[in-house]
């Protein structure tokens, strides 16, 4: 079977990253496993406790040269040393479910002829001590998602929920560093105009809600900018490659009037308002009876 290379992206997260290399260590995966912690220059003990699993992982330090911070750095240093075929993103605060890797890698094969897979996640909330979750991923996933990602709907295409061929990014390049939120988002359409996907219709990723900071923290002021550039490169890109997707196209121009207008001095406090009721942390204030044990998710499949 063919190999994977398990790229984690990481900054400050001595007390998480374990967790992730440990569910990644924990797969039942068959084939060759390389496990790249990539660390975009730690103050903490992230290094330490990364190069405690060694030689099981390899571990990436930033070289001092590179000035710039973020996950597409850190995410393209990781793809450029990869050696495996398939490569897979986890993010060092979130954690893959027992089986994940199979089943992605069973997906992604039975479509030869496709470059992704990706499948549902969940979210976990820590409350007491006591982990809880709730589904992420939106339900009912169709064709037009798949073949839109980051355009048609929302809460479907996560980073750490993909599996690629590395050819994938041999044909599009590398994650783009000059955005410092929503590379993924970039990243996902223009992989979107080349290539196509599959949904591996289980749960195979968490993404653990918490306050800390993340790689892509970005002032909320910028956010708005940033997302209009992204959506107004690809209507550049649509124009360029003649793609066929009418209602590609119409949803990229929606998006961008969105995003143009929503930077409108009144309209922005709106949408500041609006952004910090869905924060985390307004998330971590939940009502912990509406989530459910691992269990029940698991058992639903």
């Amino acid at each position: 079977m063919k190999g994977i290379s398990i790229i984690i992206p990481t900054y400050n997260r001595a007390e998480l990253v374990k967790d992730a290399i440990r569910s990644v260590i924990n797969q039942d995966f068959p084939g060759p496993m390389e496990i790249i912690i990539s660390d975009d220059g730690s103050k903490d003990e992230t290094l330490a406790v990364a190069s405690s699993f060694e030689p099981k992982v390899k571990v990436l330090r930033k070289p001092n040269s590179c000035k710039s911070q973020g996950a597409a750095g850190a995410r393209n240093r990781g793809i450029i040393k990869a050696s495996q075929p398939y490569i897979c993103f986890l993010d060092s605060d979130d954690f893959y479910l027992p089986g994940h890797l199979m089943k992605m890698v069973t997906a992604l094969e039975s479509r030869p002829g496709y470059g992704f897979a990706l499948c549902n996640s969940l979210k976990m909330l820590d409350i007491a001590r006591e982990n809880r979750f709730k589904r992420w991923t939106k339900p009912n996933i169709d064709w037009r998602d798949l073949r839109n990602l980051a355009i048609s709907t929302t809460l479907f295409a996560h980073t750490i929920s993909f599996i690629f061929k590395k050819e994938v990014f041999e044909r599009v390049g590398l994650f783009d560093e000059r955005y410092k939120n929503a590379e993924d988002t970039d990243m996902w359409m223009r992989i979107n105009e080349n290539f196509k996907g599959i949904h591996a219709d289980h749960y195979g990723t968490v993404i653990r809600l918490h306050t800390l900071q993340r790689l892509t923290d970005v002032p909320k002021q910028f956010l708005l900018q940033i997302h209009y550039d992204v959506f107004r490169s690809a209507i550049r890109r649509y124009k360029d490659k003649n793609l066929n997707n009418k209602y590609r196209l119409c949803k990229l121009w929606l998006l961008c009037l969105k995003y143009k207008i929503s930077q409108w001095p009144g309209l922005r406090k709106i949408y500041k308002i609006i952004s910090k009721r869905n924060t985390e942390e307004s998330i971590l204030t939940a009502d912990s009876s509406t989530w459910k044990s691992l269990e029940y998710f698991i058992n639903s499949q």
